[in-house]
């Protein structure tokens, strides 16, 4: 695990441009993200895109990731943020009900199957009651980063190189969060990156009396 996280922190410093930047795929949920009344949880937050968008809006964010670079990076870009370093194939560091608002943008696809299960729970565990998640995901489609490259080690996961991705349609993701109330799920196109990439977005509601 060590070598994975080493991985990553090399890539944060090799990538990381000197600012950060960021889409405006937020924008349409806007109306959920002004509810929010409790610290938002960036989940897997890279060098802070999106905890960068929300601390604009004057939100209170705590920004997470396992990369030690990664949260190095957000805090000397965003001081104001709060920062917490875990692994999410461990319990998260927070109380049951902690927040209203979970934001894992491009972070939940990295797991298999049964990984992924255990950190939807930890992720409903730590929302309040009809409180929301608000994700990206790969798509299935998306065949310039990867999809259906390398060694299928799971339906739709792969093995590319020295890194796991998994790949999502739409029947996947309706299983995944198959005890969520599925507000919004759209597949759309990012076009941040040198090459354009294929996407799920979401919103979905924590039920937790289901």
């Amino acid at each position: 695990m060590s070598n994975y996280k080493d991985r990553w922190n090399k890539m944060h410093k090799e990538y990381f441009e000197g600012n950060i930047k960021y889409d405006n795929w937020l924008d349409e949920y806007i109306k959920i993200i002004n509810e929010s009344k409790k610290e938002i949880i960036d989940l897997g937050c890279g060098v802070g895109n999106n905890s960068l968008y929300l601390n604009k809006l004057g939100k209170k964010v705590i920004a997470c990731d396992f990369s030690d670079e990664a949260l190095r990076i957000v805090k000397n870009e965003v001081p104001s943020v709060k920062i917490k370093g875990f692994d999410m194939l461990n319990e998260f560091p927070f109380k049951d009900n902690f927040t209203d608002l979970v934001i894992a943008d491009l972070s939940l696809h990295y797991f298999s199957y049964q990984e992924t299960i255990k950190i939807l729970h930890e992720i409903k565990r730590i929302l309040t009651n009809n409180g929301h998640l608000l994700f990206r995901v790969n798509s299935l489609n998306d065949i310039n980063h990867g999809s259906e490259e390398g060694i299928e080690i799971e339906k739709h996961y792969f093995e590319i190189e020295d890194i796991k991705k998994r790949f999502f349609n739409e029947k996947d993701l309706i299983e995944f969060f198959s005890d969520w109330d599925i507000i919004d799920l759209q597949e759309e196109t990012m076009t941040r990156y040198e090459k354009d990439k294929v996407l799920w977005k979401g919103l979905v509601c924590n039920l937790k009396s289901k």
